[in-house]
């Protein structure tokens, strides 16, 4: 690539890449649009261990980092990740001019890395995965003087986000209306940019493959808040029914959550039917979701879950594959009546949704097909989203 094109700077803090599906088809996107594209972000597992390389034309510049766990484990993942972020982005600006610095929240703090751009020409891009202070809300709740200067702080750091960005991408038009509302924001500085894959390239890695028996799938991150221990839970309630001895839960996925699931259950006979498959490219997951009959997505009604569109059910949709999830409001907007909602927001009633698609082979029919018009529906394919991604980056350089 021409040394004079233009160069961008993508600081991630909460997953590598490539696993880190936005991030990445961010990085190529604008990178298939004459971009040089640079990547800041923790180490992984497998081929994510280097610690500097250039993958498929993209420069990756990772960081060792511990994973956080509960509050203080926050306290001690950030600073390091940050102080690395920073070396790395002074090597990065040593190497040549930066013109826009991209920083993905968690955390709401690369802003402070896109002020130090300006001093340079950059331009600063906020990309919301989340809204922190729904997230802190959901994790440690408003009571209480340290959740509520927790709270105040997620917000002083999101509104210091949006002030010192030129664009603002957000992943769902809830979390839009956020940033407009909240930020204060122009209407022409917030683009909606959804979690959406490429689905030609998903359906075409698992083509041709069918529901093979009774399973269950589940992709995604496994942290505090991702509900895979309820997941768990229901599952020792499904096993346990006598017509279901033959079933199989396929967990696919990682995080800091990980090892006290695999602890989770104790009875062998449960734990013989769970698949732990770890974090895998699409060409490892596609063909095993595919063979789902259902997939699974277990994240509890919280003031943030219901603003989020879980990345897993639009997999899921691609696929060809209904979802069980709880009632949560971004959700239906997504899945609509490819989704089998849980009555009971818990363990009992996710159990009680799954065992009702699995003992029906009419109603999971019924579900995959309402899941292939859906996803043609809702437009739900990067496509369209990356064209917007390069239009907008385009009137910023």
């Amino acid at each position: 690539m021409h040394r004079n094109a233009p160069r961008v700077v993508i600081l991630v803090e909460n997953l590598p890449v490539p696993l880190d599906r936005r991030v990445w088809l961010e990085a190529t996107t604008l990178r298939d649009a004459g971009w040089r594209v640079v990547v800041i972000g923790p180490r992984g597992n497998k081929g994510m261990r280097r610690l500097r390389e250039v993958v498929d034309g993209v420069e990756v510049l990772r960081y060792p980092q511990r994973a956080a766990g509960g509050l203080l484990g926050y306290v001690i993942e950030y600073p390091p990740s940050m102080l690395f972020s920073f070396a790395w982005f002074i090597w990065a600006r040593l190497a040549g001019r930066i013109d826009v610095v991209h920083g993905c929240n968690p955390p709401d703090l690369f802003f402070l890395l896109g002020r130090l751009g300006r001093l340079w020409g950059a331009r600063y891009v906020f990309d919301q995965h989340d809204p922190n202070p729904e997230l802190s809300l959901s994790k440690f709740g408003g009571r209480g003087l340290k959740a509520r200067v927790l709270h105040r702080i997620t917000l002083l750091l999101e509104a210091a986000s949006y002030r010192s960005a030129d664009l603002v991408l957000t992943v769902n038009d809830t979390c839009r209306e956020i940033a407009l509302k909240r930020g204060r924001l122009p209407a022409d500085r917030v683009i909606v940019l959804r979690n959406a894959p490429n689905v030609v390239q998903l359906q075409r890695l698992a083509d041709g493959i069918l529901p093979a028996g009774k399973r269950v799938g589940f992709v995604g991150v496994m942290g505090s808040q991702d509900g895979v221990d309820v997941l768990l839970d229901a599952w020792s309630i499904v096993k346990a029914e006598p017509d279901m001895d033959d079933v199989t839960l396929e967990l696919i996925g990682d995080g800091p959550a990980r090892p006290s699931l695999s602890r989770r259950i104790t009875d062998p006979n449960v734990t013989s039917s769970v698949n732990f498959h770890g974090y895998q490219p699409p060409a490892v997951y596609a063909p095993i979701l595919a063979r789902c009959t259902i997939g699974v997505s277990p994240d509890l009604p919280t003031p943030f879950s219901h603003l989020s569109s879980m990345v897993k059910i639009i997999d899921y949709l691609a696929l060809g594959r209904g979802c069980v999830c709880f009632d949560l409001k971004e959700s239906r907007r997504l899945g609509g009546d490819a989704l089998k909602i849980a009555a009971r927001p818990d363990a009992h009633g996710l159990a009680a949704a799954i065992l009702e698609v699995l003992r029906d082979p009419r109603e999971a029919a019924r579900l995959q097909q309402r899941a292939r018009a859906r996803i043609a529906a809702m437009e739900l394919d990067w496509e369209p989203y990356g064209k917007a991604l390069v239009d907008s980056y385009a009137s910023l350089a």
